[in-house]
């Protein structure tokens, strides 16, 4: 399985680099582009224990994943985009 998912270049702080979560067979990546470093996060889904989707009335959702004790967030995906990325973690970290 290979998907990808990129934030909305309209959202907060990604108008130039939008950040990208990009969902493999053993682990989900996120890339945080940035103008001379970015930052690229790869996490088994194992590690992953908790997933949050923070959704406003109006603007894009927050997804925050908690693995190792710690939390990373992305912001400026759609609220379907968000619920797919959760689903799709919830349903790799059930086959493994």
């Amino acid at each position: 399985m290979y998907r990808k998912f990129t934030a909305s270049r309209i959202s907060k702080d990604n108008v130039v680099f939008p950040p990208q979560i990009i969902m493999e067979d053993n682990c989900v990546t996120v890339k945080c582009p940035g103008l001379f470093s970015g930052k690229s996060t790869a996490i088994a889904y194992e590690n992953i224990s908790h997933i949050t989707i923070l959704t406003p009335l109006v603007g894009c959702s927050t997804i925050s994943f908690f693995a190792f004790g710690e939390e990373l967030c992305i912001h400026g995906f759609t609220t379907s985009e968000a619920n797919e990325v959760k689903r799709l973690i919830t349903q790799m970290q059930t086959l493994k």
